[in-house]
């Protein structure tokens, strides 16, 4: 890392900074798919919210395939750098729906869907579907996302659609899926809602790098209530950072 990250770090750790913990970028810039992670100090787990009452119909969780690998394409290849999802919206259109930060502020090369590892290519986008966002900055992760167009139609049964809400409620049961050829899924509980964001804290610790743009599940309703862009280590715990999905919504409407 370098010496004005680190000066930034210690000077983090010296005023005890506890808001909202230590951001871990997940996916990155790199070719491999970096995964930044900022040193900080360790929160002690406060109690879970009690689970909540739900109104939303119930849904199963989707079945196959539903989160695909994020592979920049260049010079007759492929590079991968995240993770993204295909999602339905209200107005009846399909979008591909990733993170800002996996390919840096103010680019958007062409860039592919994949099946796990590079694997079979599910859509391609060469074109926005509503205004660049930017890369995650504090504990604000609503402005972190890419909105695209893909060039020809997808599988229906591989687009995901919006929960209603518009968000999970504290204390409901989400699922995190994985791009990256990580088996199944993970289940977490949501710690908390705000206008910045949703953190859910999971119930096993794992490696999250290349995981942003994951879409999460309600284990309520079986839609997409946001999109995994960061994470923050605890003691014995992860805790994700999530971009509501009824902000990604109202931006793609608002194009």
């Amino acid at each position: 890392m370098s010496p004005t990250f680190d000066r930034l770090v210690e000077s983090s750790l010296r005023s005890k900074t506890i808001a909202r913990t230590i951001i871990a970028v997940l996916g990155g810039i790199a070719l491999a798919g970096l995964f930044i992670l900022a040193i900080g100090p360790r929160i002690l787990l406060p109690a879970l919210p009690p689970p909540p009452t739900i109104d939303a119909p119930r849904g199963d969780a989707p079945a196959g395939v539903i989160v695909f690998e994020e592979r920049v394409l260049a010079d007759g290849g492929s590079a991968p750098v995240g993770s993204g999802f295909l999602l339905g919206l209200p107005n009846g259109d399909v979008i591909g729906v990733t993170t800002a930060h996996s390919v840096g502020p103010g680019n958007f090369p062409p860039i592919a869907f994949t099946t796990a590892n590079g694997g079979a290519t599910v859509a391609t986008f060469r074109e926005l579907y509503a205004p660049l966002g930017l890369p995650i900055t504090g504990t604000v992760l609503t402005n972190d996302y890419i909105l695209m167009i893909p060039e020809s139609p997808p599988d229906a049964a591989v687009v995901l659609q919006p929960d209603p809400r518009g968000a999970p409620q504290p204390g409901e049961r989400v699922l995190l899926y994985s791009g990256q050829g990580k088996p199944g899924s993970e289940a977490g509980t949501v710690e908390s809602v705000g206008p910045g964001g949703v953190w859910a804290r999971m119930d096993h610790v794992f490696n999250p790098g290349g995981l942003s743009g994951s879409p999460v599940i309600s284990q309520h309703t079986g839609r997409v209530v946001g999109m995994i862009v960061a994470a923050s280590p605890r003691i014995g715990a992860i805790v994700i950072g999530i971009s509501p999905i009824g902000a990604i919504v109202s931006k793609a409407a608002s194009h």
